[in-house]
């Protein structure tokens, strides 16, 4: 009698600690594995769970990303840089698919995405900016504009934006910075020549306007608005 207890109770016993230690069957238990294996340091465990995750979601950033991280830490770089740079890719392109389309909303979640993996990313940066100013905040879109020129200074176009909010705030100091900036990325930045020669009219300062608007001209010589900002400062020589 008593063996037949013990057996029954070793059979509870054995289907309790089989249903507590049952294999994960979805992602995101697959990634919660994971993310467990290498918290403790256990790097090849961690990296068999998230590529079995990935096994079943191809395209999931986030799981990619924390393959990318196991990786590194392995010092396995190329593999490492390979997983993160599709991690940053898939959330990136379909906020520019969605800005194709109209649709700033997704477009916004999905740019904030690539910012969750790579906080620095200066192109998500400069299109949150976008669309930001495009809704009226733009204090906001300055923020971004300025994380997006810190996190790459050689995006000429970022200058850009940066130098026309600055102007428009009356900020004309770091307006011409920006202008200027932008000019030495991008030679033929035809924004900037006239950024720059609107400021100098403002100004009063004649000879760098026209200078400006001529330099303008040279990039686009069918302005009207250089043409007519050329104009203005030389009547005021």
């Amino acid at each position: 009698m008593i063996s037949k207890q013990r057996f029954f109770y070793a059979t509870l016993l054995s289907a309790f600690i089989l249903s507590c230690s049952q294999s994960p069957s979805t992602p995101e238990e697959y990634l919660a594995q994971g993310d467990a294996q290498l918290e403790r340091g256990d790097l090849s465990s961690a990296v068999e769970s998230y590529r079995l995750a990935l096994h079943q979601d191809t395209l999931n950033p986030v799981i990619l990303a924390r393959l990318a991280q196991a990786y590194r830490k392995q010092k396995k770089f190329d593999a490492a840089d390979n997983f993160f740079y599709r991690a940053i890719d898939i959330p990136f392109s379909a906020g520019v698919e969605a800005l194709k389309s109209g649709d700033d909303s997704t477009a916004f979640a999905s740019f904030q995405r690539t910012l969750e993996i790579y906080p620095q990313h200066p192109l998500a940066l400069a299109k949150l900016g976008d669309i930001l100013l495009a809704r009226g905040q733009d204090d906001e879109a300055l923020r971004h504009f300025q994380k997006s020129s810190e996190a790459n200074p050689e995006l000429a176009d970022t200058w850009v934006k940066l130098g026309r909010l600055y102007a428009q705030k009356k900020q004309t100091e770091q307006a011409k910075a920006a202008f200027n900036k932008a000019i030495q990325m991008n030679i033929n930045s035809f924004r900037s020549y006239l950024g720059l020669g609107q400021i100098y009219l403002e100004e009063k300062n004649w000879l760098l306007a026209a200078d400006q608007f001529d330099k303008a001209l040279q990039v686009n010589p069918q302005s009207q608005a250089a043409r007519d900002g050329l104009q203005q400062a030389r009547q005021n020589f």
